[in-house]
């Protein structure tokens, strides 16, 4: 299905590349436009001496030009796209660079093949696994000794303490191979420093309770055996051991009209990473699918908010299962309306079970529907509520843009809750559905459908 002109500026990586693509969606400038199914292409003359190649894949959505460019997609891409919503080019027998690069895309998405392949050395895998798991047990074990000195010391004196005492417990379990952990730790400093959860009591309260999910992660880490193999793998990817490709690639798909929520990304250990937030129309999962740039970089393409993804997802081992591949599957327009939207008291149900299964769980996607917006009595901050509860928002730049749309009226709301508070990341109201933007702190939302 061709996206809308909205959808394809959606796109673009940032508003510059918008305001350039749209310069670039004029017919005239464009030569040799074509079209094969959902794959579309066309030249357009550039500073350089030859014109441009470009093509794309709006259902993908892909794209590739011989521009300079670093961004992705770059501005010819979003303008062959744009030329291609207010028009499909006619079909035509895609020429030998259009045919590489589909050639291309196929093999990249097809399975691996067998023949001829280096046999594997087991010994060697199974040497560097257990070099792995003994590096692991050795930070487990140099944590829980410094998790117990903390306590003992008080978690008042902790909060004094520099960043370079929490930076410096992180690097060791670097050291160790435990990556996810050595994250939590360097988180921990935040929430001594602030405790801005609402409904903390006071700071001590939030590092508290990072320190506790801390502790209890690495008491699971120690009990892997006794766990199910989905808890124990939930564990595993916690403390940082990744899923290999083989492994995900074995994991069953799950079918459904997949909406695309929100956009969120952040920096970590210097790289941009990228979550987009999926809940499934039919069966009410939620999922993320994660993408990792390095600095100076661009993050791959992935659907916009405002889209749908109809076709399946392979989940990363865990329980409850939360992050997610693509598999098979096209782009389409979504429906205004926020999928699986239930009430406060099913939100907190929701994250109560969560916890009873991953207690180290930090936050949760979830969706309520029918929700008001306003002040609790006593409160500064913003709340929604329904006949069942109320959920504090956190705060966020874009709560006002949010409580413009509701005008006073019943709303949808998608976000991440952690306990304390829903950190919002879509609404919909009133037939229209509205996203935080990922990287932009103005008082603003994005129309998504």
């Amino acid at each position: 299905m061709t996206l809308s002109a909205d959808q394809i500026l959606a796109l673009a990586p940032d508003a510059a590349s918008r305001r350039a693509g749209q310069d670039q969606a004029k017919p005239a400038q464009w030569q040799g436009l074509g079209r094969a199914g959902t794959v579309i292409w066309g030249e357009i003359k550039g500073s350089a001496a030859t014109p441009y190649r470009t093509v794309a894949d709006p259902s993908g959505p892909a794209a590739k030009c011989t521009c300079p460019s670093r961004k992705f997609p770059c501005k010819h891409a979003i303008g062959l796209m744009l030329v291609a919503a207010a028009g499909a080019p006619p079909e035509a027998e895609p020429p030998d660079w259009v045919a590489a690069w589909i050639r291309g895309r196929e093999s990249r998405t097809a399975p691996p093949a067998k023949a001829g392949a280096k046999p594997l050395d087991a010994r060697a895998q199974d040497r560097r696994r257990q070099a792995r798991d003994a590096k692991v047990a050795g930070a487990l074990d140099e944590l829980d000794l410094w998790l117990r000195d903390l306590m003992r010391r008080g978690l008042a004196a902790a909060r004094a303490e520099p960043y370079a005492y929490w930076d410096g417990m992180a690097g060791r379990l670097v050291d160790g191979q435990a990556p996810g952990l050595a994250r939590r730790v360097r988180a921990l400093p935040g929430l001594a420093a602030a405790g801005a959860r609402p409904g903390a009591a006071a700071p001590e309260a939030a590092l508290a309770l990072g320190v506790g999910r801390l502790a209890l992660l690495v008491r699971a880490a120690r009990r892997l055996d006794a766990l199910a193999p989905e808890q124990a793998a939930g564990v595993r990817a916690a403390i940082g051991f990744p899923v290999s490709a083989e492994e995900l690639a074995a994991r069953p798909g799950m079918s459904d009209e997949w909406a695309v929520l929100a956009h969120t990304v952040a920096e970590q250990d210097r790289l941009m990473v990228r979550t987009v937030w999926f809940v499934g129309r039919r069966t009410g999962q939620p999922a993320q699918v994660i993408d990792f740039a390095a600095a100076g970089a661009t993050l791959p393409l992935a659907p916009s908010p405002g889209q749908d993804h109809a076709g399946s997802l392979a989940f990363h081992p865990g329980d409850p299962p939360l992050r997610a591949a693509f598999r098979e599957g096209t782009v389409v327009a979504s429906a205004a309306a926020l999928p699986a939207g239930g009430t406060v008291a099913q939100a907190h149900d929701t994250f109560s079970g969560v916890l009873a299964r991953a207690p180290w769980i930090e936050t949760w996607p979830v969706c309520v529907a029918g929700v008001r917006l306003g002040h609790l009595a006593g409160e500064v901050g913003l709340a929604a509520g329904d006949a069942t509860g109320c959920l504090p928002l956190r705060a966020d730049p874009h709560l006002p843009a949010v409580l413009a749309v509701s005008a006073g009226h019943p709303v949808d709301l998608f976000g991440l809750y952690d306990g304390f508070g829903l950190q919002v990341l879509a609404v919909a109201a009133a037939g229209r559905r509205f996203a935080v933007p990922a990287q932009d702190p103005r008082p603003i939302l994005l129309r998504a459908a």
